[in-house]
C-alpha cells in the first residue's frame, strides 16, 4: 500500500493524475489543431481564389478582384470586350482575319456561308479595312474593325503573308481579355460547327499539314552513322508542322506567352509565320532558353482536313471507304483556292460526285 504522499486530493495516484492531465491537454491541443486547420483552410481558399492559377490570366484575376462584393459583372474594359460579351458570351470565338482582297472573287462570301451553314453564332471577322466591315454588316456577319499597320519587316512578302504575320498580335487582344479563339483562314470550307468537335484538353489544338497518320501524328524514325560502330544507331521523333491557318488557343498564360513571342518576332524578323509558330511550340527548353511549354493536340486529319489529304487520297477511295462529312476542309496545299473550295462544297453537300474530277492531285496538271 502506497504512502499518503503518493495520492492527490481526488484519491488518484500521482501517476494517474499526471496521465489525466496529459490526456486533457492532448484533447485541447487536438481540438485547437482541428479548428486551426479549418480556419486556415477557409482563409487559404478565399485567398487562393484571387491568386493566379497556372492557366489563369492576370486579367481574369483582375476581374475577380474588381467584382468582389458585387453581383453585377465587371464593365467591359474596351470596345472589343463589349462586343465579345455580346456575340460570344461563353468566351469562345471563331475568328478570321480579312481585308477587302478576300471579297474580290467572293472567297469571303463562300467562307461566311459555311459559318452560317454550320450555325456558328460565336464568330467574328476581324476586318482590316472599312470596306470589309461594311460588307459583313450588309451580309449579316459579325465584324470588328481593327486598324493595323503592316510591320516594316513584312513589307514585300506579299499581302497574304504580311496579313498572316499580324495575326498573332491580333490574337493577343482576345486572349488577354480571357477569350479562347479558334483562328481560321478564309480559304476553308466549313461543314459542321467546329466547337462541337474540339477536345479542349490542350493549350493549342491545331490542324496539321500531315496527310496520313504517320506524317500527322508522328513516328519514330531511325538514324544510322556507321562511323560510330557499336553506337551507330539512334532514333528521333518526326511529324509534319502544324498549320498556322487553323488552330484553337485556350486563354491562359502559356498561350499568352506564345503569342507575345510570335508577335515580337514577326514584327522584327522577315520570317514565315508558320515556321515561327512551329519553332516556338516545339523547340525544346535548353540552357538559358525556356519554351512557352504549351501542351499540343493535333486535330484529327479526317475532321479538320487539309487539301492534300482530300485531293491525293480521300477522293480516290471507294465511297464506302471514305470518312464521314468533315468539319472543315482547308485548301492550304493548292493555289487555286476559291475554285477548289466551291468544288469541295459541291462534292460534300451538293451531291455532285464529279465536282472534284477536274482538279489535279497536286498543283500541276496530270498529277493524281
Amino acid at each position: 500500500m502506497g504512502h499518503k504522499d503518493d495520492y492527490d486530493s481526488t484519491g488518484k495516484t500521482k501517476g494517474q493524475a499526471e496521465k489525466a492531465r496529459w490526456t486533457v491537454l492532448a484533447s485541447f491541443f487536438a481540438l485547437g489543431l482541428c479548428l486551426g486547420v479549418v480556419v486556415a483552410e477557409r482563409v487559404y481558399v478565399q485567398k487562393r481564389a484571387l491568386i493566379p492559377k497556372p492557366r489563369q490570366l492576370v486579367s481574369t484575376v483582375s476581374n475577380a478582384l474588381h467584382s468582389v462584393g458585387h453581383h453585377a459583372p465587371a464593365a467591359p474594359r474596351n470596345e472589343l470586350e463589349a462586343y465579345l460579351m455580346q456575340i460570344a458570351p461563353n468566351k469562345e470565338l471563331l475568328l478570321a482575319v480579312a481585308n477587302k482582297n478576300t471579297m474580290w472573287d467572293g472567297m469571303l462570301d463562300t467562307f461566311t456561308q459555311g459559318i452560317k451553314r454550320a450555325k456558328v453564332s460565336n464568330h467574328m471577322i476581324l476586318a482590316l479595312d472599312q470596306q470589309t466591315v461594311d460588307w459583313c454588316k450588309k451580309n449579316g456577319v459579325n465584324a470588328h474593325f481593327m486598324n493595323l499597320t503592316i510591320a516594316a519587316t513584312q513589307q514585300g512578302t506579299g499581302d497574304n503573308h504580311a496579313v498572316s504575320a499580324m495575326k498573332f498580335g491580333i490574337l493577343k487582344n482576345f486572349v488577354e481579355l480571357g477569350w479562347s479563339v479558334l483562328l481560321s483562314d478564309v480559304d476553308i470550307a466549313i461543314f459542321q460547327n467546329p466547337f462541337e468537335h474540339l477536345y479542349r484538353d490542350s493549350d493549342v489544338e491545331g490542324m496539321t499539314d500531315g496527310f496520313d497518320e504517320h506524317t500527322a501524328y508522328g513516328s519514330i524514325e531511325g538514324f544510322d552513322d556507321p562511323s560510330m560502330g557499336w553506337g551507330r544507331y539512334a532514333q528521333y521523333y518526326k511529324h509534319f508542322n502544324m498549320n498556322s491557318g487553323l488552330f484553337y488557343l485556350k486563354a491562359n498564360n502559356r498561350t499568352l506567352d506564345l503569342l507575345t513571342r510570335l508577335a515580337y518576332r514577326l514584327s522584327h524578323e522577315k520570317y514565315w509565320d508558320q515556321t515561327a509558330y512551329n519553332e516556338e511550340i516545339f523547340f525544346l527548353s535548353h540552357g538559358s532558353y525556356k519554351s512557352p511549354q504549351v501542351s499540343v493536340r493535333v486535330m484529327e486529319i479526317d475532321k479538320f482536313m487539309n487539301s492534300k489529304r482530300l485531293f491525293k487520297d480521300i477522293r480516290h477511295r471507294p465511297k464506302s471507304q471514305q470518312p464521314p462529312l468533315p468539319v472543315m476542309v482547308h485548301i492550304n496545299y493548292h493555289p487555286d483556292k476559291h475554285e477548289r473550295m466551291k468544288a469541295v462544297i459541291k462534292w460534300y453537300i451538293g451531291g455532285d460526285e464529279h465536282a472534284l474530277d477536274a482538279f489535279p492531285g497536286g498543283s500541276e496538271k496530270g498529277t493524281r
